[in-house]
């Protein structure tokens, strides 16, 4: 038994429960976590001594290590936003990565760290106290400066700017940009224990970026380092977060089996590729190439190369939130569009081919596209491919069914191996049900009209929290009978459960099971 050490970004599913998950399709491989009570709560951050413990003490059996550099040094993705830490202290912390690989030499580490986002809008939820009346004003104020000095601005613009810097109060300011100062220490200095052999390989994703900004600011030096360090084939940046700890598995499951995945991609859009997603700053197509890179793999024109194909229902002009889908659907998009042409050729793959298919509805952002899933329940679509995924941003979906394609081609889809391929059954199972049936649906009910008419606030649930559940599991059930008439790939689909990670609405799970 190969054991992999993995420290996750946070505490919610798709950071600490999908990689072990993806880890459950294979043999031979144990995904070793920190205990989940260790690994704090929303802007609680995680027992990172008591993590950092155990790295050590487990280590030693080890061969390769998933480690969020994030989570070790600030406690979570939300303590990148808001941690008080200074330099010097940041900087002993990331001395025990190099202790850790010394103790270890054996210990292959494929490290990841965020480039950390400037969330525009105003809401402390994720972020500090004061984002909630200044937030969108720090953004803008910063993507305007960056772009003045990058690119240039408008007169208007320059009015904006300068409106904003007497707008937002100048403690406030100092204290976002000291942190900024000090993550952006942190991400140099991951880059030079690259340099150094103690990190393999560096994945930087770009959480919720644009193309100006302290973000792209973060990119830009971190991607200078590498090029000045020769290490652009080891240091990896592109957009993404939550679907990082999955990618990053399968590249280790890729290396321990030494094997490469070739992917062949296909869009429902020929322009659906150049399409620049929400939340994200290049072409739909170019983050697809980074993340079946970053998962291992390498990208064929031809289906007859490849060992699997990924199914991009794409948008034809521009992405749209999955809540807007009902009255907010672009009519020149759609038309741009052939999502008919694309379920088919999954089924003439799979009968010609034989290999696994997964499909990326990335259509929306945060929810699967009703149209074009009930258009491939009508085809038996569902029953054909090995993943999917349709939830959050586009590299967030990306990613993560690029990570269980990864695996189902080197198995061919677990022909010989029936009880991993339930375990895999059951995670498209989960995804029907989360991405599609809940986010692009019950969930914009629940937030429309229950949590008003209820007096529920979605992103604190509270005391509200099982009468909440009660709902989505009703509505999801009754949803999960009407679309699929209950079953998948032959078998009884049973919704378990809806958890709420965070307390909140925004952040929930789906327990499922598949029974024959």
């Amino acid at each position: 038994m190969r054991k992999v050490l993995y420290v996750p970004l946070d505490d919610r599913d798709c950071n600490y429960q999908f990689p072990w998950l993806l880890s459950q399709m294979t043999e031979g491989l144990e995904l070793l976590r920190p205990p989940y009570e260790w690994m704090g709560f929303l802007k609680k951050p995680a027992d990172r001594e008591k993590i950092w413990e155990w790295l050590f003490e487990q280590a030693g059996e080890c061969d390769y290590a998933i480690l969020s550099v994030d989570t070790l040094v600030y406690g979570n993705i939300i303590g990148s936003r808001i941690h008080t830490y200074s330099m010097e202290e940041c900087r002993e912390t990331m001395d025990r990565f190099r202790q850790l690989k010394k103790q270890n030499p054996q210990l292959h580490i494929h490290a990841f760290n965020l480039a950390a986002r400037v969330a525009a809008y105003n809401d402390n939820h994720e972020d500090p106290e004061y984002w909630q009346e200044y937030g969108y004003d720090i953004w803008r104020y910063t993507w305007l400066w960056d772009k003045k000095k990058r690119a240039g601005i408008s007169e208007k613009e320059a009015e904006a700017l300068e409106s904003l810097q007497k707008k937002i109060p100048k403690e406030i300011m100092q204290d976002f940009l000291e942190r900024r100062k000090t993550d952006r220490f942190v991400n140099l200095t991951s880059v030079e224990l690259v340099r150094e052999n103690v990190f393999d390989i560096l994945t930087v994703p770009k959480d919720d970026t644009a193309e100006f900004g302290y973000a792209a600011l973060d990119q830009m030096a971190i991607m200078q380092k590498a090029e000045e360090e020769q290490l652009m084939n080891r240091v990896y940046c592109y957009p993404g977060a939550d679907e990082v700890g999955s990618v990053i598995f399968a590249r280790v499951f890729c290396r321990i089996k030494q094997y490469q995945p070739v992917f062949y991609v296909r869009y429902s859009s020929l322009t659906g590729s150049s399409v620049i997603p929400l939340y994200e700053d290049r072409p739909l197509g170019e983050s697809i190439k980074w993340q079946i890179l970053s998962a291992g793999g390498i990208c064929s024109e031809t289906p007859a190369d490849a060992d699997c194909m990924l199914a991009v229902n794409a948008p034809g002009t521009c992405q749209i939130e999955s809540a807007n889908q009902k009255s907010g659907r672009i009519f020149a998009s759609d038309n741009a569009t052939n999502p008919e042409e694309l379920l088919r050729y999954i089924r003439y793959y799979k009968e010609y081919y034989g290999k696994p298919v997964g499909i990326s509805d990335v259509t929306m952002a945060n929810g699967c596209d009703n149209a074009f899933m009930n258009r491939a329940m009508q085809h038996h679509t569902f029953d054909r491919i090995a993943a999917l995924g349709g939830w959050n941003t586009a590299e967030n979906t990306n990613g993560v069914v690029i990570a269980v394609l990864a695996i189902a081609a080197f198995y061919q889809e677990w022909t010989d191996f029936p009880e991993l391929k339930k375990k895999a059954d059951t995670f498209l199972l989960r995804a029907l049900t989360a991405d599609w049936l809940c986010q692009a649906n019950v969930l914009r009910q629940f937030l429309d009209e229950y949590a008003p008419a209820h007096q529920i606030e979605p992103y604190f649930l509270r005391e509200k929290e099982e009468e909440s559940r009660k709902y989505f599991l009703r509505c999801l059930r009754s949803l999960l009978q009407e679309k699929l008439g209950g079953r998948l790939k032959g078998q009884k689909a049973i919704l378990e459960n809806i958890r709420f990670n965070w307390n909140g609405a925004f952040y929930y799970a789906v327990d499922v099971s598949l029974k024959e």
